[in-house]
């Protein structure tokens, strides 16, 4: 499955893969990370069960805090 992560070209495996599946393979472990998937926030609670599909773009967003 070809997919397009935060603007480059990914290519996966088998083509069931969720947003939690993708944190994980990332090794994403920033409890603030944000995750869009085409355009769309994601809610945490729902990252077991978001897929991601073939031409999907996601984006995991890194929000800054401070003054």
């Amino acid at each position: 499955m070809k997919f397009i992560f935060n603007g480059f070209p990914e290519e996966v495996e088998g083509c069931e893969l969720t947003v939690k599946d993708l944190l994980e393979r990332t090794r994403e472990d920033d409890p603030a990370v944000i995750v869009e998937v085409n355009g769309r926030f994601i809610y945490r609670k729902d990252f077991s069960s978001c897929s991601i599909k073939e031409g999907d773009r996601v984006e995991f967003i890194h929000p800054s805090f401070g003054g």
